[in-house]
């Protein structure tokens, strides 16, 4: 597993250093609030690199192999689906002008943050700013969480972010995708992000019964005074 790990951020570096110029551009055309009108499509290079950088963070939580690990590829094909269409075919798009017919995108939000930083003004919608703090903050879960069973080196770990939450890394990865729900919200993932819930408090409560099995005295004090997800 640490090898596919560190295969993988190898990959995501180098298509990151490939890309950066290209990325770079996207970046600031993004941000200075000229792409508010536009539906992107085509873009598999910034794809692919948010492809790689999100779906790194699911090895994270890879470290208990008593479960059925692969249910976990619904937040793969949940990160996919996001940024293909995000990106690369603006899916959703197509569908509603079935339906409402062709029309002059004019997007323009009620709600935006302007500032300016070194030169440039950004213009953020305030759905943007919302989505990417939850998908921030969902980051952070996870990599603490993961820090922290590393740390523990297969002991039941209940400090830090576990005083707080049993699952916090689940907790993190929910959050990410709901950011990006909010930020960017899409038919596919709109009806992917609750079974995706699902499926994630269904693993939760596997890998439960197999640490109550192991240390059922411990186990039941812990989860007496800390939350199953918080």
């Amino acid at each position: 597993m640490k090898t596919i790990r560190l295969a993988y951020l190898s990959a995501s570096v180098i298509a990151l250093v490939l890309l950066a110029p290209s990325i770079i551009n996207h970046f600031t055309w993004m941000m200075g609030g000229e792409s508010l009108p536009y539906i992107l499509k085509g873009r598999w290079d910034i794809a692919l690199v948010n492809i790689l950088f999100f779906t790194f963070f699911i090895f994270l939580t890879l470290y208990k192999r008593h479960v059925d690990w692969r249910r976990k590829n619904i937040y793969v094909a949940f990160i996919i689906a996001l940024f293909a269409e995000m990106y690369g075919f603006p899916l959703t798009a197509y569908f509603m002008a079935n339906y409402v017919g062709a029309v002059n995108v004019t997007y323009h939000p009620n709600y935006l943050l302007n500032i300016d930083f070194m030169g440039v003004r950004f213009t953020l919608p305030t759905m943007m700013i919302v989505g990417g703090a939850i998908t921030v903050l969902g980051l952070i879960l996870v990599t603490i969480g993961w820090y922290q069973i590393y740390k523990g080196k297969g002991a039941m770990v209940t400090n830090g972010l576990y005083r707080y939450s049993r699952h916090p890394q689940y907790v993190g990865i929910l959050l990410v995708t709901l950011g990006w729900v909010i930020h960017w919200p899409t038919l596919l993932t709109l009806i992917m992000w609750p079974i995706m819930a699902a499926i994630y408090y269904r693993l939760a409560r596997e890998e439960e019964a197999w640490v109550r099995s192991k240390n059922h005295k411990a186990f039941n004090e812990y989860a007496k005074e800390t939350p199953m997800f918080a």
